[in-house]
This record gives structure tokens, C-alpha cells and sequence, in this order.
């Protein structure tokens, strides 16, 4: 019985070593919690002059170096976020017009500045607008700062195309390589888009036109192209176009086409940013023989500046000129 006794003492006295130095440990390795006592503010607002209207919602991510510590959204206008941070260097990212309902957006854990907003399946992009900022956080202040947006879509508004043959059963009209998504820092992201522009038959029956606006991001690379699809009898034939000038994020463009029998479409563009980037037109004339171009600038540019738009105009292998 002594014996036992002497066993069961020992093994409680190692017992009760072995849990305090347990707590030991865990004492010793206790990471210094950062207390987020600094508050970081966020607004936004567009660029000076008509058509800056920031679209909301706006999707604001917060880095500390290459790590995101924080996202949250602008809901509208009069919103202004405060972030719960602690004190140290951040970089701010704002992108506009990124619902979640449209876009998908990266989380916390997994967004980089590099990491795409890219649209959801079946859906359109809206008046995009980026911008950023460095903010030095002290501990226990506050820091405010107010995102100038800047604007990373250009805008289709109009696009007819008259004297179709009435034979014609749909014309349409695409424009590639356009950038396919943004990114959370504000630059392009993957090559190689293209937008359709599906025109509706106007009451002469000669005349087809878009039903509404588009945004859409720029061209991925130069030349973009600008192809007429028209199709009559079950066969659709392509004219396509290669403009080796600037289709520029900011700026409204208008695309006026005319089929003739003889060169089958000549189109008549208008880019302008009367509202956006200041007053500037260029107007393109184009058929399947040549082009010629003109250049007026009113924005405070250089004057009589001829742009080389488009520079060649070239048409598809299938392309022939309809009957």
C-alpha cells in the first residue's frame, strides 16, 4: 500500500510540472496584438466638368504593402467610409461602378493589385472610374482622403448604318480587341475582347440603328477593327476596318455607316469628348478602296493636327460586296 501511495504522489507532482510548464509556453509565445485605434477616411468624386458623375456603388480596397487588410463600398454619394486601422503606410484603391450583382469582385484574403474585376456572364459594363491614393496613418488619428476618379470606359453611343438592302434580316456591328476586365490597382487586365452591337431595323426598313448606349473598355491593342455584319438569305457578310488611331478611354464615339452597291459600307465615325475629356473631334470616312481622315481639335490642342484614323481599311476573306 505504501507503494502505491509513493507512485501516485510522484505522478501528480509530474503532473502538475508538465501543465505549468505548458502555461509556461503558451505565456512566452503570446503574440503582441496591434490595437487598430487609427481611423482611415474615404471619399470620392469625379473629375472637374460635365459627365463626372461618380457611378456608385464604388469598391475601395485597402494595402498595406503587397497585403490587403481591409474592403468595403461606397453605396452612394453622400457616404464616406471609415476604416478601423493601425497606424502605419497604406495604399487606397477605388473602382466605380463594380456592383456585386455584376462583377465579380476579389475578397480580402485573395485580392492583389493585380487581381481583375471582371464582369459577371451576360452582363455590360458600366461608366468604370479608378483611382488611388498613399495615406500615413498615426496612432490614434484620423486621416481623410478624396478620390479624384478617373474615367477608364469610352462610351457607343450611336451606331447606324443606312441604305441596307430590305433583304436584310440582321446587321450588327463589332469592335475588337477590346481589354476584357480592370484591375483593383486601375490598370487593363486580359487581352483580346470584343464587343457585338446588335442594330434594330428603323421604320424606312433601310436604315438600322443601336437601341441605346454602351460602355465599353478600349482596345486592347492597335489597330482595333470595326466590322459591319449584315445578313441576307441566311449568309451573313463581314466588312471590317482597321483604325490605327486612338479609341480612348473618356471619349463618345458615334459610328455612321452608308451601304453602297459599289464598295459595299462606307462609314462615317465621329469621336468626341465634349463632355468628358474637353471638346475634340475626329472625323473618318472609309470604304473598302481607301480612307481619308480629318482632325479638329478645340480643347487648347494643337491646331490642324490631322489623326491617322483609320490609316488602312481592309476586308475579311469572305468579305464581297453585296448584290
Amino acid at each position: 500500500m505504501k507503494k502505491d501511495l509513493v507512485n501516485v504522489s510522484v505522478l501528480a507532482v509530474l503532473g502538475l510540472t508538465a501543465c505549468e510548464r505548458t502555461l509556461d509556453v503558451g505565456e512566452n509565445n503570446a503574440p503582441t496584438v496591434q490595437v487598430k485605434n487609427s481611423v482611415l477616411q474615404v471619399r470620392t468624386r469625379g473629375a472637374s466638368g460635365d459627365g463626372a458623375t461618380v457611378v456608385y456603388p464604388v469598391a475601395v480596397y485597402v494595402f498595406e504593402g503587397d497585403e490587403c487588410k481591409a474592403s468595403q463600398t461606397i453605396g452612394d454619394e453622400g457616404q464616406t467610409l471609415n476604416i478601423a486601422l493601425t497606424e502605419g503606410t497604406y495604399s487606397v484603391y477605388a473602382v466605380s461602378g463594380v456592383s456585386a450583382s455584376d462583377y465579380v469582385l476579389p475578397s480580402v484574403s485573395n485580392a492583389l493589385t493585380t487581381s481583375a474585376i471582371a464582369l459577371q456572364e451576360g452582363k455590360k459594363h458600366a461608366d468604370l472610374m479608378t483611382a488611388s491614393a498613399t495615406v500615413t496613418l498615426v496612432d490614434g488619428g484620423t486621416n481623410t482622403v478624396t478620390l479624384g476618379m478617373t474615367r477608364k470606359t469610352m462610351l457607343i453611343q450611336d451606331v447606324t448604318i443606312k441604305k441596307v438592302p430590305s433583304a436584310a434580316t440582321a446587321v450588327t456591328v463589332t469592335i475588337a480587341p477590346l481589354w476584357h476586365s480592370l484591375t483593383i490597382g486601375g490598370t487593363y487586365s486580359s487581352t483580346n475582347g470584343s464587343s457585338t452591337i446588335t442594330l434594330t431595323k428603323q421604320e424606312d426598313g433601310r436604315t438600322w440603328k443601336s437601341s441605346g448606349s454602351v460602355y465599353l473598355l478600349p482596345p486592347s491593342s492597335k489597330p482595333a477593327s470595326v466590322s459591319v455584319n449584315i445578313t441576307m438569305g441566311g449568309t451573313t457578310k463581314t466588312y471590317t476596318y482597321n483604325t490605327s488611331g486612338e479609341l480612348e478611354a473618356g471619349y463618345k464615339i458615334n459610328i455612321d455607316g452608308t451601304y453602297t452597291e459599289a464598295v459595299g459600307v462606307n462609314l462615317t465615325g465621329t469621336i468626341t469628348g465634349a463632355t468628358w475629356l474637353g471638346e475634340r473631334t475626329i472625323s473618318f470616312t472609309f470604304d473598302e478602296d481607301g480612307s481619308s481622315t480629318s482632325g479638329n481639335d478645340n480643347n487648347g490642342g494643337s491646331g490642324g493636327d490631322t489623326q491617322d484614323f483609320p490609316s488602312s481599311v481592309t476586308r475579311t476573306k469572305d468579305a464581297t460586296c453585296l448584290p
